[in-house]
């Protein structure tokens, strides 16, 4: 990291640390450690990672999901579905046997379901993008369960709800 922040001139005359202790930078400052120096440089910023650049290279589309949000990831519902009926197939310690039955499992969950799981992430992702919070977003996914998106108007029509309920 040294020799890259030497190369561009921006090495300070007293040095710098190669990290901050526990990734935690100072907020605002871009000069705390080499590690956020380089991260802040447009070329770093820019680059997109290697699995992004693959995926894109074969004229695919590359999306990230937070981490752990299985209501943002239609994947991890998915997957859940196939380990219960992973549970439900007969016990072996055979590696080949449990290779097949976890096959099984994954091939077991039918299309609609996955299309559904796919259809209720991408309402939870629209009404987090419109301001509404986790609370609101369930209600939202369950009252317009067979629409892709949620209504531009959800918010009033929320705040309507809630005056009615209380």
């Amino acid at each position: 990291m040294e020799w890259i922040i030497r190369e561009r001139d921006l090495w300070p005359e007293n040095g710098l640390k190669a990290q901050c202790e526990g990734f935690k930078c100072e907020p605002g400052r871009t000069d705390c450690c080499c590690r956020k120096l380089l991260f802040t440089q447009p070329d770093f910023v820019n680059q997109k990672s290697h699995l992004e650049e693959l995926i894109t290279s074969r004229n695919h589309i590359c999306d990230f999901y937070p981490k752990f949000h299985c209501e943002l990831n239609f994947i991890e519902q998915y997957w859940g579905a196939a380990k219960l009926r992973y549970r439900a197939s007969p016990r072996t310690k055979n590696m080949e046997e449990m290779e097949a039955n976890v096959i099984a499992a994954l091939d077991d969950v039918p299309l609609t379901q996955i299309q559904r799981y796919a259809n209720r992430s991408a309402k939870f992702m629209d009404a987090y993008a419109k301001g509404l919070n986790g609370a609101q977003a369930a209600w939202a996914a369950r009252k317009y369960r067979g629409h892709p998106v949620l209504p531009e108007n959800i918010l009033q029509e929320l705040e309507a709800f809630q005056t009615k309920a209380s």
